[in-house]
């Protein structure tokens, strides 16, 4: 397990530059594959706590959303953590969050698990709904066939059969 000691950024800053393995899942089930994220920065004494900025890079690949075929991912995003100790945390059942609240997170002992703030980063990183590309078709609902390499060989159907009871239906005037 890849740690960074918070300790050791009471005097100066520290750097950190490393490559954990993150698992598919941490991503969703549109992950098929990850390859090794890089995680690189440095953490600093920040009044009661720490200031960890730096970036998170990789690739992935993904299924589309529309289509199902596989696609490469890649990103690069900028990170920036709050570290708190744990006895900052508000005690209060309920909180209402401020948007510089996402960025902070509590520690009980003085060390940040990079192995799980890189899925952490990486799970922000991938789109809610992969796309291979904007104007992916899809595919037929009929048959399944991927649009995007042509069209299907299903006749063309003008309505759905599903509605064709309502067809008749008018409503009270």
């Amino acid at each position: 397990m890849l740690r960074i000691d918070l300790t050791h950024a009471d005097t100066e800053p520290q750097e950190f530059d490393e490559r954990p393995v993150v698992p598919p899942a941490a991503g969703g089930v549109d992950v098929v594959s990850v390859a090794p994220v890089e995680l690189s920065g440095r953490v600093e004494r920040a009044g009661k706590g720490y200031l960890l900025e730096g970036r998170v890079a990789g690739s992935a690949r993904l299924r589309c959303g529309r289509c199902l075929a596989e696609f490469e991912f890649a990103f690069a995003e900028p990170v920036e953590l709050h570290l708190l100790p744990a006895a900052a945390a508000p005690q209060d059942d309920e909180t209402r969050l401020g948007r510089n609240d996402l960025e902070v997170r509590f520690f009980e002992e003085p060390f940040v698990d990079v192995a799980e703030l890189a899925a952490e980063q990486f799970a922000l990183a991938v789109p809610m709904k992969p796309l291979c590309a904007e104007t992916c078709r899809g595919i037929c609902p009929r048959c399944g066939a991927n649009l995007n390499l042509g069209a299907c060989s299903c006749p063309p159907q003008s309505t759905d059969d599903r509605f064709t009871p309502l067809a008749g239906w008018r409503p009270n005037e």
